[in-house]
């Protein structure tokens, strides 16, 4: 699924989610940075060590399909420097709405085969 990051209603990234944790409702992807974003508000984790700056932002994700998704938080690991990699989760998304999202996802199925 195909998402915005938000920090106060501007869009920071972009992502492509995949069901990362289907009981848990936690989908997570490679996170493509918008000129908006600036690891030190924004990234929860960088290169491995946790963000002690004190300015972090809190995060949002939307879909053009589904609107804003509902979820306990959203959290980037900015690993830029070290591996050249920067990661959201988007974490706890409510029951009907992840099956919903990823029902015919490969990894999804793997998960839960025909159950959901």
């Amino acid at each position: 699924m195909k998402v915005d990051i938000l920090c106060e209603g501007h869009v920071i990234g972009h992502s492509d989610l995949e069901p990362v944790d289907p009981p848990m409702g936690v989908a997570g992807g490679h996170f493509v940075p918008a000129p908006e974003y600036v690891p030190s508000i924004h990234a929860l984790v960088i290169d491995g060590d946790d963000n002690v700056s004190g300015e972090y932002a809190e995060l949002s994700a939307r879909s053009d399909e589904y609107g804003m998704l509902v979820c306990a938080g959203v959290y980037i690991e900015d690993f830029e420097e070290t591996v050249q990699e920067i990661n959201v989760t988007v974490l706890g998304m409510a029951h009907p709405e992840y099956a919903s999202v990823f029902a015919s996802h490969a990894l999804f199925k793997a998960y839960w085969g025909d159950e959901a």
